[in-house]
């Protein structure tokens, strides 16, 4: 098998808000000798990948390696602007998907960042906010697991507050994987991290779930979470979680804006959990000293 690098050297910057800028490093598109149907995105955002609309849940794509030997971390961005095909839940007639995701996104990578790991933050605009943008975002998420050992990708969202047959119980959870063997040492990992920041604000929290497998429609409330479901195939440590019902953080912190700070305590216990799972698989962070875990890699 051939493999194409991509001569880039792009610094990973997750958001302006950074001041820890990672070094550059490169991309290599594998499986070269294979062709592919859509090509989409350019540099470090391009994916290949086949897609017939059967078998949804699987990416054929080809694996994306990203030259580092630090652990790395996805932190998507999936909603649209409003009026566009995603634009989250709705508060006071306000949309705040997208503004909600962008906060997390920020504060997550940063403090990812902060503790050694390689953050990727692709975000929906990359690709277009529609359908043929989402079968690419959500293919190159998939490509980079396929690409790289012991990839974690989380997506922290604010839930809809009106309950459905899907999800009966509005509020936090951890969205997992229904069609490939889950990691339960994972979900047990962030659920012990983040139970004191739930206790302390007095939300509840479902736990790790599936949601989904009672439709075959893609895209369907009722069917399996296609971002989740592609990824996880090629390594199960992927999750949306729903950090509470957005009326739940504009009642406790005033606004969604001010749940930056709000939710400050669980941005900082995911990225612990994060960090400890690296220290597990043997990734030698300055944290998994402290830890006492041993490096390997």
């Amino acid at each position: 098998m051939r493999a194409c690098c991509l001569v880039l050297c792009a610094l990973l910057t997750a958001c302006s808000h950074s001041p820890a800028p990672q070094p550059a490093m490169q991309f290599v598109q594998l499986q070269q000798d294979k062709t592919y149907q859509f090509d989409r995105g350019e540099g470090m955002h391009r994916v290949r990948f086949n897609y017939s609309g059967e078998n949804w849940t699987v990416a054929d794509v080809a694996a994306i390696r990203v030259e580092t030997k630090s652990p790395i971390a996805i932190i998507p961005q999936q909603y649209t602007a409003e009026g566009k095909m995603m634009p989250g839940a709705a508060v006071n007639g306000r949309n705040v998907g997208k503004l909600w995701n962008s906060i997390t996104q920020q504060e997550l990578a940063l403090r990812l960042k902060l503790k050694g790991f390689v953050v990727l933050t692709p975000d929906i605009e990359y690709y277009g906010e529609n359908l043929d943008g989402y079968q690419a975002f959500e293919h190159y998420i998939a490509a980079i697991h396929k690409g790289n050992p012991q990839v974690q990708t989380v997506l922290l969202t604010a839930d809809a507050h009106n309950p459905n047959v899907q999800n009966p119980l509005p509020g936090a959870q951890m969205l997992v994987t229904g069609t490939n063997a889950r990691n339960l040492q994972w979900e047990a990992l962030m659920q012990r991290h983040i139970a004191p920041f739930y206790q302390q604000v007095g939300l509840g929290n479902q736990g790790a779930r599936v949601r989904g497998g009672h439709s075959d429609i893609e895209g369907s409330s009722a069917a399996w979470h296609p971002l989740i479901e592609r990824a996880a195939g090629y390594g199960a440590t992927v999750s949306i979680m729903e950090v509470s019902r957005a009326i739940d953080i504009v009642e406790q912190a005033g606004s969604i804006e001010n749940g930056r700070q709000w939710a400050a305590p669980l941005f900082d216990a995911i990225a612990d959990a994060m960090t400890e799972w690296a220290c597990l698989q043997g990734y030698g962070l300055p944290s998994c000293k402290e830890l006492n875990y041993v490096a390997t890699h």
